[in-house]
């Protein structure tokens, strides 16, 4: 994977987002000091229980991250139901709100988002925006037309409709993680 990002104390917009992305209930996945991408996901792969995985292809490094999990005994299931982690590129975020941006042209992709417990974004560092509508104005301007599919996640599947009882993952992932790469 590309740098990972550790200090966000010089990054203002960064810190923004980083907050707000933890106040939504997600959880920033990077290494602490000293510690590895490979160590950092070691530890989520077994603090979730996850045994089988898919990754969507524009995955930045995609072949580095894919060939580390299938490296920790994961497998990679015949049918989506199976998942237990989906991995996708988030294609844009505001930091005013914590939201991923996720954009989806073709294939099956999109359900890596929403059929897996756990769901690991990456996020580039050049795709942070002050707030949504400028992380989304780009694809939704697209001279070829809007992409069929897009996206936006704050924090993991949560809901308030169960006799009024907050319930995560009942329309999606239970955990919402995140790796911000340069």
């Amino acid at each position: 994977m590309s740098e990972i990002t550790t200090d966000s104390s010089a990054n203002p917009l960064l810190s923004l987002f980083l907050e707000n992305f933890e106040a939504a209930g997600g959880v920033i996945l990077y290494p602490q000091k000293g510690e590895s991408i490979q160590k950092a996901l070691t530890h989520m792969v077994k603090a979730e229980g996850v045994r089988y995985f898919a990754i969507s292809s524009d995955v930045p490094n995609f072949n580095m991250v894919s060939r580390l999990l299938e490296g920790l005994g994961l497998e990679r299931p015949q049918r989506y139901q199976a998942l237990d982690l989906g991995i996708t590129r988030a294609h844009g975020a505001g930091a005013s709100t914590g939201t991923l941006v996720f954009v989806f042209s073709e294939g099956r992709d999109h359900l890596l988002t929403s059929l897996p417990r756990v769901h690991l974004a990456v996020l580039r560092r050049e795709d942070l925006h002050e707030n949504v509508s400028h992380a989304t104005i780009s694809f939704l301007k697209d001279p070829e037309g809007p992409p069929p599919y897009v996206s936006l996640v704050t924090g993991p599947s949560r809901t308030g409709d169960i006799e009024l009882t907050h319930v995560t993952g009942v329309h999606g992932p239970e955990k919402l993680y995140l790796v911000v790469v340069s």
